[in-house]
């Protein structure tokens, strides 16, 4: 955590003031979210003088396919909720490229994602797994994973569409309930690229094609609409408790692959 956060400290300084150092935005967010991997990397080294722990094989197809789809399942659903209470409405001028938002999407979002999951999900919640029992490891995960985020949601770069106290909580509600489904998937597949695929999955469809596609129509749309909206939260506790219920089908000790 002490590494993490030492690393982070530059990532946040980076992202936040990219404009005006003059640098891309794209590449100093891409180094921001590879500290925790880099992190967990030396600390994995230092202390098992090895990287084998933390899953770098691929695991089965199944969870593969499921982990990366979940996302696509739960975004509609809560986006559907929008559209039919008039929360948002349908973006008549959005224009959707298979090749450009699948296929490239998908490779640039693993890249990036690939950066936290490597640290928080391949190091951290086995780790924690091997010492707690499953609840806890994603509610100590979660909650770290959340306060992480703190410094973008506070600077007004990340999630800046609705008043600070109302971002910070429902961002806190939201992480922490999306730990356990991309926890689950990681110790049950016993690879890291099922979270990965899940993370990247959820960043892609949500942020480059749920929101685009809606517009804001009421008042309310700000606070139901986006990741830390609402509804998505409503669904992500849903979800915890579902994968939570799933919790005695994971692995005793972590496998790793």
């Amino acid at each position: 955590m002490v590494i993490v956060f030492l690393l982070s400290s530059i990532g946040y300084y980076l992202v936040i003031n990219a404009k005006a150092l003059g640098l891309n935005p794209l590449f100093c967010m891409f180094y921001l979210m590879w500290c925790p991997a880099l992190s967990g990397m030396i600390t994995s080294l230092v202390y098992e003088k090895s990287l084998k722990g933390i899953g770098w094989g691929s695991g089965k197809l199944k969870w593969l396919a499921a982990a990366y789809l979940l996302p696509l399942a739960y975004a509609g659903a809560a986006y559907l909720i929008i559209w039919l209470f008039g929360w948002g409405a349908i973006n008549p001028a959005y224009q959707f490229n298979f090749t450009k938002l699948v296929i490239f999407g998908t490779l640039l979002n693993v890249a990036f994602a690939a950066g936290e999951e490597i640290g928080w999900r391949g190091f951290l919640v086995p780790q924690l797994y091997q010492r707690f029992n499953f609840t806890a490891t994603c509610l100590i995960t979660g909650i770290i994973w959340a306060v992480w985020h703190f410094p973008l949601i506070i600077s007004g770069v990340y999630l800046a569409s609705m008043p600070l106290p109302a971002q910070l909580f429902l961002l806190v509600l939201t992480v922490t309930a999306m730990t356990f489904p991309i926890s689950w998937f990681r110790l049950k597949s016993g690879s890291v690229w099922a979270a990965a695929l899940l993370h990247a999955s959820h960043n892609l469809y949500i942020q480059r094609f749920f929101d685009p596609l809606t517009l804001e129509t009421v008042p309310l749309s700000k606070y139901m609409i986006g990741e830390s909206g609402i509804i998505l939260s409503v669904i992500f506790v849903m979800l915890a408790v579902i994968f939570w219920g799933l919790r005695r089908q994971l692995p005793k000790k972590e496998a790793t692959i």
